[in-house]
């Protein structure tokens, strides 16, 4: 009996080898390509656990919670304790609240999320679909989030998104509206109205409607100034990707044309209206005006002429009037004097009395 060949044993075995190998290798395939699809396009459930901001929300998945926002799109967020409102975070409530009106707790998801998507804080980049509506169209035709171009990678869907807040800035919606205090056209279209109806000048001849008019418009101008200076905050938006670039690093420099051109206009303006007022004010200014502190011109002739008047017509009776006598010193105290000296005066004393005598005696010859 003869021994089956064992090379044609082996012939057979490769090929089902090979067929082995290549059945496993489709299963693989075909397996990580679920678990990709399953991570990456959503289509496990995806239900919403919170909504976080206007942006982004916490979804239960069947790998666990995670936290999703918009890829193509940007929304004002809440700002932090004891910082000023900003143009980041203006509507940034309102923002909130939209979302959850569009896709609420337990609302059901279609999500497609890009392999390694993630964002700096660990949120997953993605594009969001309810009842097969784009949620992230959705916020920008309500005016509560603006497009970031870099983000989209389909010129179809970028037209469409940028149509779409097009249409919310002509409508003014939401960030663009004028109704909320916080959104840059609520503070610089009123400023725009005052400019595009200034004040009419008042007469040349009025010096005090000429200041009322100054002052007046020294304020619009502050306005204005104040307003190029908000504008020129702002980034530009081929620098930052935030809310406030976005919606007006574009439209800033249109703005801040205006204000300066009205600027210009009213500096002429005022210029004018000083020199007005300084020529009213020279005309009626009198040649010779006393200061408030000094003596009036009558006052100064008439000490003037008393100061030149001649002696000789002063009266006589000041004239006439003899000098007083000068007070004679008191005399000092002198030390006592010798006997001697006190006999020569004694005997003076006797020699001007007989003399005395004497002439008394002719007078009565």
């Amino acid at each position: 009996m003869s021994k089956p060949s064992t090379r044609r044993t082996s012939r057979l075995t490769t090929p089902v080898m090979i067929t082995f190998i290549v059945v496993a290798v489709v299963m693989l395939g075909l397996t990580v390509i679920s678990v990709v699809k399953a991570m990456t396009r959503g289509d496990d459930p995806v239900v919403v656990n919170e909504v976080l901001t206007g942006q982004s929300m916490e979804v239960n998945r069947t790998t666990g919670l995670d936290v999703i926002r918009f890829e193509s799109v940007r929304a004002p967020l809440p700002r932090e304790d004891d910082v000023p409102e900003t143009l980041d975070t203006c509507m940034a409530g309102e923002a909130k609240e939209h979302l959850e009106k569009l896709a609420g707790e337990g609302t059901s998801l279609d999500i497609e999320i890009d392999a390694y998507a993630n964002a700096p804080n660990g949120e997953l980049w993605a594009s969001i679909y309810h009842g097969g509506n784009d949620l992230a169209l959705e916020m920008v035709k309500a005016g509560y989030a603006v497009v970031d171009p870099e983000s989209v990678d389909d010129p179809d869907k970028l037209d469409e998104l940028t149509a779409a807040e097009d249409q919310a800035r002509e409508d003014e919606r939401g960030m663009f509206s004028t109704d909320a205090d916080c959104t840059l056209p609520s503070y610089v279209e009123p400023v725009l109205e005052k400019l595009n109806d200034l004040p009419e000048s008042p007469k040349a001849n009025d010096v005090t409607e000429l200041t009322k008019y100054i002052g007046d418009m020294n304020n619009i101008r502050s306005d204005a100034q104040d307003a190029v200076a908000v504008l020129t905050g702002i980034p530009d938006t081929q620098k930052d990707d935030s809310v406030a670039a976005l919606a007006w690093g574009d439209a800033k420099e249109e703005y801040i044309d205006t204000l300066e051109s009205h600027l210009d206009d009213i500096q002429e303006l005022v210029e004018d209206a000083q020199e007005k007022r300084a020529d009213l004010q020279e005309v009626k200014k009198p040649k010779n005006s006393p200061s408030p502190e000094g003596p009036s011109p009558e006052k100064d002739q008439s000490a003037q002429n008393e100061q030149d008047e001649p002696a000789e017509q002063q009266p006589k009776e000041q004239q006439d009037e003899p000098a007083e006598a000068e007070p004679t010193p008191e005399a000092s105290i002198e030390p006592e004097h010798s006997d001697v000296e006190q006999q020569g005066a004694s005997t003076s004393e006797d020699t001007v009395q007989l003399g005395e005598g004497d002439t008394t005696d002719e007078t009565a010859e």
